[in-house]
């Protein structure tokens, strides 16, 4: 209606008849349903258990360690599944059950599960990275890349919260009686080759310039299918339920960027971007007091909204003010996935907590899981400003790759 009132009654219908075909077959979307294939078989797999597996065999005995290896496995397990909701699922049904059966606490128990999930957002390879790239044409093998050092950070921050907590506070995690030497621990890493060649494959082949993120994406989603079919078999593998996951996600995916693109030609007839970003360029306020207004909007937004409607609506508002401003790119894209990961578990609408609390099947509240993620949205405060104050952790790998 806003494109018809400037342009004319033609010209409206003819971007609203052209756009979704333009869309949904264009070659430079195709990362995404690959991406997105390969974390469905993944997920249906079994490839989340194995990752918790062999975490708790290393951290299971630490005072804590169960919700510490569901901490780093979900981080591994992010290497190859880009869906942060799926991760959730995967993880409470695997680890949640081990710690309520040893007596942790349920709101930690939920609470690290619920936010570990989010890995999968910042995690290459990761589904609103990709969306990012799409509305802004930057790279996604770059934006990969970037993703790495500011995930590993948030684990690591996680895992310490998590063992100041039990230290201060023992019962929340009694102690585990169970023993692993250091060679049943060696052993158990043996197990994650799936997803170690899966990561080593897709990310190396990026970073070495082998082949680009749509050959990337299909050789890791037919990677994943072989791995699942040889640790399950065909009929254990899950693969008619992967493909629909696969293709009720794409489908949703799909047409909010068709909206969004819709959107994005109205906001360009108007102007109203680059006007915008001149307008703010203009003003006599410090470039990061605008900075930190764009990231409280996104906070706000984030409660409310899906993460990928959030970037598809806004980005092509936000992202020419950005740019005028001096921003780099690939920075402000961590800055904002780390703000969105947030959302993800912020009321009203944490969508991570309600998938945790869903697949949990009455073992937990979701009183008891919105009250258990809430310190580990202060640790993601405390990365978020420490990504802001020092963008080289974001640019270190991007910037290695770009050399090569």
């Amino acid at each position: 209606m806003g494109v018809i009132a400037i342009v004319g009654l033609k010209g409206g219908l003819q971007i609203l008849g052209s756009t979704p075909f333009a869309i949904a077959s264009a070659y430079d979307l195709s990362p995404l349903p690959l991406f997105l294939l390969m974390g469905a078989f993944a997920a249906n797999g079994g490839l989340g258990a194995v990752a918790y597996e062999a975490m708790s065999k290393w951290f299971g005995r630490l005072r804590g360690g169960l919700a510490i290896a569901s901490t780093f496995g979900s981080a591994f397990f992010g290497l190859a599944c880009g869906s942060s909701l799926a991760a959730a699922g995967v993880f409470t049904k695997v680890a949640l059950p081990e710690m309520l059966k040893r007596n942790y606490d349920r709101r930690l128990s939920v609470g690290s599960i619920a936010a570990a999930g989010t890995f999968s957002t910042m995690i290459p390879p990761s589904g609103l990275l990709i969306i990012y790239a799409i509305f802004t044409e930057e790279s996604i093998g770059r934006l990969f890349m970037a993703g790495i050092i500011p995930g590993i950070i948030t684990a690591f921050t996680y895992a310490a919260l998590i063992f100041y907590m039990v230290w201060k506070n023992p019962q929340l995690a009694p102690k585990i009686a169970e023993y692993y030497d250091w060679k049943a621990k060696f052993l158990s890493l043996l197990s994650t080759w799936p997803i170690i060649l899966l990561a080593g494959l897709v990310l190396g082949g990026i970073f070495a310039g082998w082949f680009t993120a749509t050959e990337a994406g299909g050789i890791g989603a037919f990677g994943a299918l072989l791995i699942v079919i040889l640790n399950k078999g065909i009929r254990g593998a899950g693969i008619p339920r992967a493909l629909m996951d696969c293709m009720r996600t794409n489908g949703m995916i799909f047409l909010i960027i068709i909206g969004a693109i819709i959107f994005g030609r109205f906001l360009s007839v108007t102007q109203i971007p680059v006007n915008l970003a001149h307008f703010l360029g203009d003003l006599a306020v410090p470039r990061l007091a605008i900075l930190v207004g764009f990231l409280l909007m996104y906070f706000v937004l984030g409660m409310f909204l899906d993460a990928v409607a959030i970037l598809c609506i806004t980005l092509p508002v936000v992202f020419p003010v950005i740019v005028h401003l001096g921003f780099d790119p690939i920075w402000f894209a961590i800055i904002l996935i780390k703000i969105t990961e947030i959302g993800l578990v912020t009321l009203p609408v944490g969508m991570n907590v309600y998938v945790a609390v869903s697949a949990a099947e009455g073992q937990v509240s979701l009183e008891d899981a919105f009250k258990g993620i809430a310190p580990f949205i202060i640790c993601d405060l405390l990365v978020l400003v420490l990504l802001i104050a020092f963008p080289k952790i974001s640019l270190l790998l991007p910037s290695l790759m770009f050399q090569r």
